[in-house]
């Protein structure tokens, strides 16, 4: 009585999914951070370059 609903749930992978898709989109979440991180550090170097480019 107690065997057969712990053995359909030890086969049921459909939870195995969810947790497998959750760990993709945040490993997509910190590369988004990290590039945008990047990318906005540069553009602000650039027009802080092009700003005393027209100061001197």
């Amino acid at each position: 009585m107690f065997i057969k609903p712990v053995k359909k749930l030890k086969s049921d992978e459909s939870g195995a999914s969810a947790v497998e898709y959750g760990l993709i989109m945040g490993l997509m979440t910190i590369l988004l951070i990290t590039a945008l991180t990047t990318v906005g550090s540069k553009t602000s170097d650039h027009f802080n370059e092009v700003e005393s480019g027209f100061s001197g």
